[in-house]
């Protein structure tokens, strides 16, 4: 007997341990957040834009430094650039005078130019460009600014949709706790109508709407679990969890402060929210393509500086070679694109009053957004309200009727009713605090928080 009980306890020990090396990994709504905010492939694809556009702006800071470049040519030639007879003429001889002799003089074959070598360096330094450097590097960084809230709109989509699973499974995991309630406490109905059956005092049909009853909450198990699978496979793209088994942790479902708490003017709420900063860039951009158009159609100056050599082989009995310096100074002057370029300022000055209306416009639809945002909110607050009445109303009632039912005073159909009513408040004010928590972060968010 001893040797049995310590063969159990070495078994309980052994199976503990099992247990644990393979418990489910739990996480919070705060943890999956920082997890997609580090590793969701949306957002690390935007991180890449911004280091991109980071680049793009160094890139461009180079057009502030000299442009210089290198020419190397050699050649060789199979026959020599310059292969000619020079005639000498004839030669003139005075013999008696005035009788002179005449001579003709030989041809000299003249081959000259085989081959060579040539280089050179150029630096090239801008002055005056139209400032349309100095308006590129202003491109450049707005660019680069542009993507950093880019970056900031995608984290905060990716949050949202983190939370929005996350709030789903806790719906359907307080709607199976609901059911593992109401079955546990159908239960103990379904022996007591057993015994009330045998003893004659309820129908047999009566038990039916137990069993009935019974099967119901058995589907809507099923139901809960086949949605908590899904959402947690939602949720586990999004959050980037790499375990495929795991459990969310929540707070009991409290009722929260009041959302007036939270309120701010949307004139206000506005000017912090990301899109709006995202606008203002959008009429600075439009701004300085139109001087960088002006720029193209101004003078340019720059200076220059050379060096240049050569190796040139002229024949076999002589090598020609030189090197020499140079400095130089260039003005350009787009006369002919004086022609086109006053229509080309005006259609850039017409797009930056086109970005300047659309500024506006979307600022006003902003404002809309954020006022209805808020208008939803208090509007799920007071529907979370009503829901948790409902439930301490219909957990009343369900009191009432088992004391009926106990009594004789109540049909067992009255008793399953009050259950149902129960169940659907419960229901209700799960799916209202998910909405509530969700409608509040909306809030937040577009609130510039």
């Amino acid at each position: 007997m001893m040797y049995r009980k310590k063969y159990i306890l070495l078994l309980a020990l052994l199976l503990a341990g099992v247990l644990s090396t393979k418990a489910q990994t739990v996480y919070t709504l705060d943890s999956c957040k920082a997890m997609a905010s580090r590793d969701n492939l949306i957002v690390q694809n935007k991180r890449l834009a911004v280091e991109a556009a980071r680049q793009q702006k160094m890139e461009v800071f180079t057009k502030f430094f000299p442009t210089v470049s290198a020419m190397g040519a050699g050649f060789w030639l199979t026959n020599p650039m310059i292969d000619m007879d020079y005639d000498l003429g004839k030669l003139q001889l005075p013999m008696f005078s005035p009788i002179m002799i005449s001579i003709d003089l030989p041809s000299i074959p003249m081959q000259m130019i085989n081959g060579g070598i040539m280089g050179g360096v150029t630096a090239v330094q801008p002055l005056f460009a139209g400032l349309r450097i100095v308006r590129g590097n202003q491109l450049a960084k707005l660019g680069y600014e542009a993507t950093r809230l880019q970056l900031k709109m995608s984290e905060d989509e990716v949050a949202i949709q983190v939370e929005t699973y996350f709030w789903k499974i806790v719906t359907l995991k307080e709607k199976q706790k609901m059911l593992e309630a109401l079955d546990h406490q159908l239960s103990h109905i379904a022996e007591d109508a057993d015994a009330a059956v045998a003893a004659g005092v309820i129908k047999p049909s009566d038990k039916l709407q137990v069993e009935l009853k019974r099967q119901e909450l058995e589907s809507g198990r099923i139901k809960v679990a086949n949605g908590i699978r899904v959402c947690k496979m939602m949720l586990r793209q999004y959050a980037r969890i790499p375990e495929r088994d795991f459990d969310i942790q929540y707070d009991t479902l409290l009722l929260p402060d009041s959302p007036e708490n939270y309120y701010m003017e949307s004139t206000a709420a506005v000017g912090l929210r990301t899109e709006s900063q995202l606008l203002d860039m959008q009429v600075k951009a439009a701004e300085l393509q139109t001087q960088m158009e002006i720029g193209k159609h101004l003078p340019q100056v720059a200076v220059g500086a050379g060096y240049s050599a050569y190796l040139m082989d002229v024949n076999e009995y002589n090598t020609s070679s030189n090197h020499f310096g140079m400095v130089f100074g260039t003005v350009t002057v787009p006369i002919s694109d004086w022609w086109g370029g006053g229509h080309a300022i005006k259609r850039c000055r017409i797009n930056e009053q086109m970005a300047r209306n659309e500024r506006e416009q979307n600022m006003q639809l902003l404002e809309i957004q954020t006022e209805q945002t808020w208008n939803e909110l208090y509007e799920a607050y007071q529907q979370l309200l009503i829901a948790q009445q409902s439930v301490r109303l219909a957990e009343e009632n369900l009191r009432l009727q088992n004391d009926y039912y106990e009594a004789g005073t109540a049909t067992l159909s009255d008793l399953l009713n009050a259950q149902s009513q129960l169940q659907q408040s419960a229901d209700s004010f799960t799916e209202a605090y998910s909405d509530y928590q969700l409608k509040l972060s909306s809030y937040l968010k577009r609130s510039g928080r």
